[in-house]
């Protein structure tokens, strides 16, 4: 091999290598935003973005249509529950049956908030102390009740301009909801970009 065939065949190796490495990289940083852009639309006509310490998980119940875990910081063992699903029924009978797993806790701190998000109505709700958790028969029968002490709800009722309801909720201690609250509170105004 001549000298001008070995520097030809360094250069293509060379050049092969940058290409390789460079495709890696946008691979990468594709498969990276794509882990980081999270999303959940609400009827196919507008996204939640959803926090990137939210992680996704399968939903425990077969009326949810996404699930997530929010995560902790202070402890890595402690987390909350986030569910998205579509829903019936009034705005204020809803908030009341949530309120209604719930007893004790600060009343400063259980309140309702209403709001307009672009064309969607939004109410997000407050409410904590010892909850109620139905397991395995769903959120309006059956099922055994487990009391959980010091624990919380955020929750969104986003209504459609048409009536629909869109449901989303983080159940969990106290401690998680309060700390993954404004996130939360940010997904849900996200729906009007």
């Amino acid at each position: 091999m001549t000298t001008a065939q070995r520097l030809n065949a360094l250069c293509l190796a060379t050049l092969f290598a940058v290409i390789t490495t460079n495709s890696f990289a946008a691979d990468a940083a594709d498969t990276a935003d794509k882990a980081e852009a999270k999303t959940v639309s609400v009827f196919g006509e507008a996204d939640l973005k959803v926090p990137t310490q939210f992680t996704a998980t399968k939903p425990q119940s077969g009326i949810v249509e996404h699930e997530f875990v929010a995560k902790s910081e202070k402890n890595e063992d402690a987390t909350a529950r986030v569910t998205f699903m579509a829903a019936g029924g009034d705005v204020q009978a809803n908030i009341s049956r949530w309120k209604g797993q719930f007893s004790g806790g600060d009343p400063k701190a259980q309140k309702t908030k209403e709001m307009k998000v672009g064309k969607w109505n939004v109410h997000i709700v407050d409410v904590s102390g010892k909850f109620q958790e139905r397991m395995g028969g769903g959120p309006f029968f059956g099922g055994k009740t487990v009391e959980r002490e010091n624990y919380a709800m955020t929750g969104a009722i986003i209504v459609h301009p048409e009536g629909r309801k869109y449901f989303v909720k983080m159940v969990g201690p106290s401690e998680v909801v309060t700390e993954n609250r404004d996130a939360f509170v940010a997904m849900i105004k996200s729906i009007e970009k």
